[in-house]
């Protein structure tokens, strides 16, 4: 396939992604007990409206749905850049354990910190993205041996801390009172609980200026997956690339475990699914993978919603069932 030919069909695809993720959107802001037609959300734009209506669309599902959209794009972005990083198909911030630290410095707040002493709306997205940074550093740190890191060893040092952050996580929780049990609890399984329109800006341009980065460190990237001697060959620095890099995935991953709480596998399986599509070069993969990641966490907001309707099963949950398998078929053919 020539080169021309390639960027044609990467194009097309991008914008079949873009088809695919607008379609989600839209069924997305439909699902649930009221659905709102063409008409109606044209009556609400123009402001003619019932206040019912407007007030079920802006204040209800535009922010959940928005939220929903821009995680999934932000933590299949993340998963992209680290699997591409380490050269690990089985890298993603649930599993290296990077949800997990999230998961502990919120548990630790609410335990260890007075009711009304500091504003939980303020503290919790920002000590979701310090857990994040420090678990991520502590990984880095650990997987590195003689100046080299191994793709296996990444891997294993995250599923322990992973599996060492979430055991100390649930001790903590073991002295919450029900209200605050449940909570944490919810947090770790994914449930969005920062769908505002106070968060939605801030998530929105911090993820917007990350993939900006992504972009334009992506021949980086391509240039990174040859391995650290031919990389070096070819006039990178990848040391001071693997850490700007992992800082922009780890950035990503933080903002959204700061307001969708411990969503795992969404990082793990949308940059495959991507790199089937485009291939697996990273100009063309990571709009991909952002567009691939935020269509799966519409789908798992509207089975999260309407599966068991009236109640609501966390979209966390949902996207694990999606992509536990993967990982295990993954894991089973390494």
């Amino acid at each position: 396939m020539t080169e021309t030919l390639r960027r044609h069909r990467g194009a097309a695809m991008i914008a079949l992604l873009a088809l695919a993720a607008a379609l989600a959107l839209w069924a997305d802001i439909n699902a649930g007990y009221r659905s709102i037609s063409l008409d109606e959300l044209g009556q609400i734009a123009r402001g003619t409206a019932p206040a019912s209506l407007t007030y079920t669309l802006v204040e209800l599902r535009l922010p959940r749905v928005l939220t929903a959209l821009l995680v999934g794009a932000g933590l299949s972005l993340a998963g992209c850049l680290l699997q591409g990083v380490s050269r690990n198909d089985m890298a993603d911030p649930g599993v290296l354990g990077i949800n997990a630290g999230a998961g502990l410095f919120v548990a630790a707040f609410i335990v260890f910190v007075p009711a009304g002493l500091v504003s939980s709306t303020v503290a919790l997205p920002l000590l979701a993205f310090a857990g994040s940074a420090a678990v991520a550093f502590a990984g880095w740190r650990l997987s590195v041996v003689r100046g080299a890191s191994s793709p296996r060893r990444v891997l294993l040092i995250g599923v322990a801390l992973a599996t060492g952050l979430s055991s100390a996580t649930s001790l903590l929780m073991l002295s919450l009172p029900d209200g605050d049990y449940a909570f944490v609890q919810s947090w770790i399984a994914g449930n969005i609980w920062g769908a505002t329109w106070e968060n939605i800006p801030i998530l929105a341009a911090g993820l917007g200026v990350l993939t900006a980065l992504a972009l334009y460190q992506a021949r980086t990237l391509d240039v990174l997956g040859l391995g650290a001697a031919a990389a070096t060959g070819l006039g990178a620095n990848v040391p001071r690339a693997t850490a700007a890099l992992t800082a922009v995935a780890v950035g990503a991953s933080g903002l959204c475990c700061a307001v969708g709480g411990g969503l795992t596998f969404v990082g793990l399986v949308c940059p495959h699914v991507a790199r089937r599509l485009v291939g697996p070069s990273f100009r063309v993969l990571v709009p991909a993978s952002v567009l691939v990641g935020a269509t799966l966490m519409l789908i798992a907001d509207i089975v999260s919603r309407t599966l068991l309707a009236p109640n609501e099963i966390p979209v966390g949950i949902v996207a694990a069932v999606i992509g536990a398998p993967y990982f295990l078929y993954l894991l089973a053919r390494s």
